[in-house]
């Protein structure tokens, strides 16, 4: 099994010019919603670094990226899994 990441870039809110919205303007958007995470925790999702957290936060996620889209985005959507790269050598 290879590395597993969850990467929601694809997904981050864009303002009227299409510029991707910055973590702080998203953050103060889902600050007091049921699906508030923390900055850090988009700034490693929006960049495709985030490795480990909570499945709260995992679900919040799932479902701050269908709010945006407009379509139904689940964690297995969100979550990459790459191919390990390795090769098992036989003697």
């Amino acid at each position: 099994m290879g590395k597993a990441y969850v990467d929601i870039k694809r997904w981050w809110p864009r303002d009227e010019e299409g510029n991707f919205l910055s973590v702080y303007a998203v953050h103060k958007n889902i600050e007091g919603t049921p699906n508030e995470v923390s900055r850090h925790t988009l700034t490693r999702a929006r960049d495709g670094l985030l490795e480990k957290g909570d499945f709260s936060n995992l679900l919040a996620l799932a479902r701050l990226c269908s709010k945006w889209s407009g379509e139904q985005i689940t964690l297995d959507t969100i979550i990459v899994e790459e191919e390990n790269q390795s090769v098992n050598k036989q003697s």
